[in-house]
């Protein structure tokens, strides 16, 4: 009787099937859904729309004025300010990685920047990229406070051929 009362509740069983998602209409707002965006899911829930997304290399793309302080190893201005301004150009090569130019001349950096709003200049051999004089290498990143800011922050260091390393902050505004 156990095996009838089993082979007839199985039988009677169906296979579990989700339900349709139930969709507020007054709910018009979008969001984007790619996780490596930078506003992944702000304004969820709502529709979702990719073409809304920001992602994190967009924020950098554009021409930069850079202050430069070198400073010592504690991030204090030397004594006499070494203060240089120059020009940056970032450029986007896709959602993540980007191009750095006019640090010294021509020469460019490869950065990759985060859905945090960082990118970090990428690394040859853990030490740096080649940059200015040969044997020199740079190292270190930069970040902006809110996605829609016209500032970057900087903070570099430098590996001089010579064995000595210079220490530099740095402010970026979009020109």
């Amino acid at each position: 009787i156990w095996a009838l009362a089993a082979l007839l509740l199985f039988l009677a069983c169906k296979r579990y099937k989700d339900p349709q998602p139930f969709s507020d209409p007054r709910i018009q707002n979008k969001y984007c859904n790619i996780p490596s965006a930078i506003n992944y899911n702000w304004g969820f829930p709502g529709l979702p729309e990719d073409s809304i997304c920001v992602f994190p290399a967009q924020v950098y793309d554009g021409t930069f004025l850079v202050h430069d302080t070198q400073t010592d190893r504690d991030g204090l201005p030397l004594d006499p300010v070494k203060d240089t301004t120059f020009i940056l150009h970032f450029s986007r090569i896709d959602t993540t990685r980007m191009l750095i130019t006019g640090y010294c001349g021509n020469d460019t950096l490869h950065a990759t920047a985060n859905r945090y709003l960082k990118f970090v200049v990428d690394s040859l051999a853990g030490y740096g990229q080649l940059l200015c004089v040969a044997g020199d290498t740079l190292a270190g990143h930069g970040f902006k406070n809110e996605m829609n800011d016209s500032v970057i922050h900087l903070v570099f260091q430098i590996m001089h051929s010579a064995g000595d390393t210079s220490f530099h902050l740095g402010t970026a505004i979009r020109q």
